[in-house]
């Protein structure tokens, strides 16, 4: 039930920007896969530990706390600090609440000082800094339009000096001196320019981490414990004109609310809140919806299902499950099956073969039927050998995966906020791209828990291991990003041995890092070759191996007694080898939360029935846990991290195995229906 005397949020006040039927799940409580999630705990600790840096740099009085009594205690400071600037005093308030008029907020930095008030958002995103000029070029588009990836940020800063002027005109007569002429609204950020210094790198002797359970997950508190910290690191813009520009029209995606002012659209949101009648969820349908966070397993508690329709996701064929799916193609079935009279079994085959791309139709044709594991359906469009340059270079053929940390903080002196930094690759080898999986080699691999900048290290280990020859298989883009940036660094603060360095990462992704080396991405060529229903429209390494687990002669090769001398490791799992993987490490767990809280954030995420690291954002925070909580020489985190990142780069050879044996269009050719 929608709990309509309860003040809107700021954070459900975005999400009604967003979609108002997202207000409306936030309102009744229902649970969000972005609080069990592991990256976005990771990346608030990030954002905490940012806020603990603008803490020491510029003391001030740290509020806190929750409901009525941090209501009391934001007030009474609030008013004691404009007295206070009546006789010339500033005065810096962190962490205040406030309330009016059906809506409520935290604001992270109240700096109250004579004759104005700054509204100061704190976030962990980086910009480079303009020595205080006008913040246009690095908010704005060429046409003059806010950049997209900014308007959350400036819905937020603009609800708050909203918010934050009707309070000060409500409290008017409590007000010594009267109200400041101005309230000015600004960003405090990472400085992208900055480096960190021995007084603001992330280590153990400069920031203190606490965690606790509460009704929204584990949170993460952040203190600065160092000494003498800078600003090097942090960077503030004036935000005025730009928060008029969300004044004026608040960007709003929700239908009801677009094109209105973001006063509007608090008043249209306190008169559906406070009338509790909501428009049609129909209104709201479209493309977006398959990333709702909403969206959640159990289908009594689903806000999806809610706006779907009950059942909608276990329709086969479904239009959400369609990959690369248009908002216009989205439309289009949805008006199909509201002629049949049930929204909820908007399918794919609604759609005609014209208004589908090529890989939507090998999709489409097997969408509603029953196709067994391992049976796939397609076949290569093209001769994939040539795609796939297996038979192209000499030497053999070999699956690379790496694991990164990337922090606002850098964790060495003279670091630069959210370098990215590798600390794990795993590999696996065949001697050539024809040969029996038995033949397979799992590489030394590397993980360095230890070094706060081990990207030479990783190089040089990379080197060792890979050889000059042979094609390197990676999933996505990711592994060239990866070395694109360490290739970075390395031309801009050169070393002794970076020019062999450079030389091999130059062979590995090519000139200029464009293409054209070793590299070769299996992601894009799975898509042109196949797929099976039970991947629900994605090609994430996840869903695409237990396609490939199925097959019996691919799961034999990699279970227990495989015959792979060169591979001393067994995956075990029913229906994928990820299942198999042990449970997180009881450090880790209590270190995060408590035994209890954090293994069941872990299971929460991912549908991780073992609670096991089996994702990057969950590798990226044991990595940060060994190095600000842990022991260098924690064996059980720095085995799962071996065991789940092994398992990646084994993924892609298993998937390889797929695409080589059982698709249509090889030198093997088996069924294909």
């Amino acid at each position: 039930m929608e709990l309509a005397g309860s003040p809107i949020t700021k954070s459900h006040f975005k999400l009604g920007l967003s979609c108002i039927q997202k207000l409306k799940h936030a309102r009744r409580k229902l649970p969000q896969q972005s609080q069990g999630d592991d990256m976005l705990k990771l990346l608030a600790e990030g954002g905490a530990a940012v806020e603990a840096l603008a803490r020491a740099t510029e003391p001030g009085l740290l509020l806190g706390g929750f409901g009525s009594d941090a209501l009391a205690r934001s007030r009474v400071a609030i008013l004691e600090a404009l007295q206070a600037a009546c006789a010339g005093k500033s005065t810096p308030i962190y962490e205040v609440t406030i309330e009016h008029g059906g809506f409520l907020a935290r604001l992270d930095l109240l700096r109250i000082q004579p004759g104005q008030m700054e509204l100061v958002e704190i976030k962990s995103t980086s910009e480079q800094d303009s020595n205080n000029a006008a913040p246009g070029p690095a908010f704005l588009r060429k046409d003059g339009g806010i950049r997209a990836g900014w308007v959350p940020y400036l819905q937020d800063l603009a609800f708050q000096r909203e918010l934050l002027t009707q309070w000060l005109r409500a409290n008017r007569a409590a007000i010594a001196g009267g109200a400041p002429d101005a309230v000015v609204p600004k960003l405090l950020l990472v400085n992208k320019d900055g480096t960190a210094t021995a007084a603001t790198v992330m280590c153990r002797e400069n920031y203190k981490a606490s965690y606790s359970s509460g009704p929204r997950g584990i949170r993460a508190a952040v203190e600065y414990v160092g000494r003498k910290p800078d600003r090097g690191l942090l960077v503030e813009f004036d935000m005025s004109a730009i928060v008029d520009v969300i004044d004026r029209d608040a960007h709003a995606g929700a239908e009801i609310l677009e094109g209105q002012g973001l006063r509007e659209c608090m008043e249209t949101m306190r008169s559906i809140v406070a009338r509790n009648r909501w428009p049609d969820a129909a209104e709201s349908l479209g493309n977006q919806c398959r990333s709702c966070e909403f969206r959640v397993a159990d289908r009594e508690l689903s806000g999806f299902e809610d706006c779907w329709g009950r059942g909608s996701a276990d329709v086969q064929g479904h239009i959400l499950t369609l990959t690369r799916l248009s908002n216009k193609q989205c439309q289009e079935a949805m008006g199909a099956a509201r002629e049949r009279g049930c929204r909820a079994r908007a399918l794919v085959r609604d759609l005609p073969s014209d208004r589908v791309s090529p890989s939507q139709i090998m999709q489409r044709d097997v969408m509603g039927r029953e196709v067994p594991a391992p049976v796939v359906v397609g076949r290569f469009a093209e001769d994939p050998l040539g795609r796939m340059r297996a038979y192209d270079l000499p030497g053999p053929i070999s699956f690379l995966d790496f694991e990164t940390s990337a922090y606002p903080i850098p964790a060495r002196v003279g670091g630069a906020p959210f370098e990215v930094v590798p600390f794990q690759f795993e590999g696996h080898q065949l001697p050539s791209a024809d040969a029996s999986l038995s033949k397979r080699k799992r590489l030394e691999g590397f993980l360095d828990l230890e070094s706060a900048d081990p990207r030479r290290d990783s190089v040089d280990a990379l080197i060792r291991q890979f050889g000059a020859d042979g094609v390197i298989y990676h999933w996505s883009s990711f592994e060239r990003v990866v070395l694109n940036s360490v290739r970075k660094v390395l031309l801009g603060s050169p070393a002794a041995g970076d020019s062999v360095r450079i030389g091999f990462i130059d062979t590995l992704v090519g000139p200029e890092g464009k293409g054209g080396g070793r590299l070769v991405d299996l992601l894009p060529i799975a898509k042109s070759a196949f797929y099976h229903p039970d991947m629900n429209g994605s090609y994430s390494i996840k869903k695409v191996v237990p396609i490939a687990w199925a097959v019996p002669e691919i799961r034999t090769a990699f279970k227990r007694g495989h015959g792979a001398s060169g591979d001393p490791h067994v995956y075990e799992g029913d229906r994928d080898p990820y299942d198999g993987l042990p449970a997180a490490p009881r450090s880790l767990l209590e270190a995060v939360g408590g035994l209890v809280e954090g293994d069941r954030e872990l299971r929460d995420d991912d549908d991780n029935a073992a609670g096991a690291i089996r994702n990057g954002g969950m590798a990226m925070l044991a990595y940060h846990y060994v190095r600000m909580f842990g022991d260098a020489e924690d064996r059980a985190c720095e085995n799962q991290l071996r065991a789940y990142c092994g398992l990646d780069s084994a993924a892609m050879l298993m998937v390889f195995a797929l695409m080589r044996d059982h698709v249509g269009g090889w030198e093997r050719r088996v069924a294909k229906d």
